[in-house]
């Protein structure tokens, strides 16, 4: 008996053609879900994190499987059908889950506590003015304060690497072009990505993108979870200062001075402000801008109906 007959044998079976079929349902209404809860970002976002798990434990499963069938073909050969594909069937269910969390779990220590390092010892921090909105920014959101450094840049613009040991980094640029209150909005943009963990989310789907580089699912998959982190950062920071109008004014003054002058590249796990990346498309800034118009209005009926009058946003 060969191995592709034991292979089709145990990928027809009936538990396995169940667990597949579970799986590929649970996908379809996740999907149907995500649909449906349009203005809820981080609902969406924990929709889309649950898809990518399954997406990558369901590739995972599959690996284990062939591994399994090749190494217990004498089993299969000797003992019959039911017998190999039971053994292969559990063992692969504790394979691929072995293989795959440790794997995230190194990825989300070990990576982006590397980068932050790498940061600390070639910026310098930002002035002490910076500091302070930083201080008085994170503790509004409830959030250990990280370290903030300051790029010598003229480009406007603001990034953050999450971790053990958190960093936020401002350009120059984006101290003298924007106002105290926009610098505080886009602060609070950053800390909002390291207040959600962010950074560990994004290096655990970059390394799985990599290995799992030939199913397009995954990177479908990781441009609705980029783009839906960062409106999820945009409205915890409109939230938590109180003014979206001004983070609506603090990433167009930062586009359209980036459109004339190209800012540093984002380190590995790293979140921008205006969601650079070399491999997915940011989300689009008109898009962001309407959402905080949204929430500003949303902001303003609120303060009607409990008699405030509504604030300068």
């Amino acid at each position: 008996m060969s191995f592709v007959d034991f292979a089709v044998t145990y990928f027809t079976s009936q538990p396995i053609l169940l667990t597949l079929g579970l799986l590929f349902s649970s996908v379809a209404l996740l999907s149907a879900l995500f649909r449906f809860e349009k203005h809820r970002p981080q609902m969406r976002l924990r929709i889309l994190f649950v898809s990518f798990a399954m997406d990558v434990l369901t590739w995972s499963f599959i690996a284990s499987s062939l591994i399994l069938c090749r190494a217990f073909l004498s089993l299969y050969e000797t003992s019959g059908d039911l017998a190999g594909v039971e053994t292969v069937f559990g063992l692969s269910i504790l394979v691929s889950l072995v293989i795959a969390l440790p794997l995230s779990a190194f990825v989300t220590f070990k990576v982006p506590g590397a980068v932050a390092r790498s940061l600390m010892q070639g910026l310098p921090p930002p002035e002490r003015a910076v500091t302070q909105a930083g201080l008085r920014t994170a503790t509004g959101l409830g959030l250990a304060f990280p370290r903030l450094l300051q790029s010598p840049s003229g480009v406007p613009f603001a990034y953050s690497v999450g971790g053990a040991e958190s960093v936020v980094v401002v350009s120059r640029g984006l101290v003298t072009n924007l106002d105290e209150d926009e610098v505080e909005t886009v602060l609070a943009h950053e800390f909002a990505h390291l207040k959600n963990h962010d950074t560990a989310l994004n290096t655990i789907i970059a390394v799985h993108r990599r290995i799992l580089f030939f199913d397009p699912f995954v990177r479908v998959l990781e441009r609705a979870i980029y783009s839906e982190k960062e409106f999820s950062a945009d409205e915890l920071s409109a939230r938590a200062t109180k003014k979206p109008l001004l983070l609506a004014s603090a990433l167009l003054k930062i586009s359209s001075a980036q459109a004339g002058g190209r800012a540093p590249p984002v380190k590995v796990g790293g979140f921008s402000i205006l969601g650079s990346s070399k491999i997915l498309r940011p989300p689009n800034v008109k898009l962001r801008i309407e959402r905080l118009m949204m929430l500003a209005a949303e902001f303003d009926r609120d303060a009607l109906l409990h008699g405030h009058v509504p604030a300068a946003r």
